[in-house]
């Protein structure tokens, strides 16, 4: 394979192609796809591969014979990135990273909500990449939460493109290059955003109290593999940072009403 498989922050990775077994020695949590065991973490992805992360240190790919080199790239950078993270004491989120000159903000929630969107919204108005999909945080050397850069690309739906008024070819999911405004240095987390849909108009509000740890929870990648494999107390002293010190929104959009520009404007206008 000819792709650069991890992110710069995770260089140290040692990525291998090679059999992976079908089952994890002494697995301690399962999923319907996924097996995790003290330090290994195997995912079984269907016409693809199985993936073995292992330590946060080595993740081995055992592509299908009959598999697309790009589909193999493209979910290793789903749930075993997420994988290796969690091992590691980074918290990976299921959300999109932007930033300016005051630092990064997250635009998280689950798959449909609209954060790449949002995201691509955000790059038109002036403000640089750091992830698209999966947003990885952890705490620098005087303990404040910094958002890790991923990759210099996003994904993004024809009909989202051809109503941004940009370029694209054809329908379906695109994935697009984004080098001139991926920045590639980690960024201070500034704020967060929890992006859901709902059948009124558009509704934010500030997250507080005990609710900042549950919706913390609930914005990780996978919150049962995160359960799975992250040392609880290195995540609580992760969280417990990142609740103190990082104002959370939520952020409630109609269902069928395109206003992108108008939560680009409240995500703007909350952060200069």
């Amino acid at each position: 394979m000819n792709f650069i498989m991890l992110p710069e922050f995770l260089s140290d990775v040692s990525v291998n192609i090679t059999a992976v077994p079908t089952q994890l020695k002494n697995a301690t949590s399962r999923g319907v796809l996924w097996q995790a065991a003290p330090g290994h973490f195997m995912i079984d992805v269907p016409e693809t591969a199985r993936y073995l992360v292992e330590e946060g240190k080595r993740v081995t790919i055992d592509p299908l014979p009959s598999a697309d080199e790009t589909d193999v790239y493209r979910f290793l950078r789903m749930t075993p990135l997420a994988a290796t993270c969690f091992q590691r004491g980074i918290i990976a989120f299921h959300a999109a990273a932007i930033t300016d000159m005051n630092g990064a903000v997250l635009i998280a929630g689950d798959s449909g909500a609209g954060k790449s969107t949002l995201l691509a919204a955000m790059l038109n108005r002036g403000w640089h990449l750091l992830s698209d999909d999966l947003a990885a945080v952890d705490l620098d050397e005087s303990a404040a939460p910094v958002v890790f850069p991923s990759f210099p690309e996003m994904s993004l739906w024809s009909d989202a493109m051809e109503k941004l008024k940009m370029e694209g070819c054809g329908a379906g999911r695109h994935v697009l290059s984004m080098e001139n405004e991926f920045i590639a240095s980690s960024q201070p987390l500034q704020a967060i955003y929890r992006l859901s849909v709902h059948h009124d108009g558009i509704a934010v509000s500030n997250v507080e109290g005990v609710k900042r740890f549950d919706t913390l929870t609930l914005l990780s990648y996978n919150t049962r593999i995160a359960d799975a494999l992250f040392d609880r107390t290195a995540y609580m002293r992760l969280a417990a940072a990142i609740a103190r010190n990082v104002p959370m929104r939520s952020l409630r959009r109609p269902r069928n009403r395109w206003c992108v520009e108008e939560l680009a404007d409240i995500v703007e206008g909350n952060s200069r």
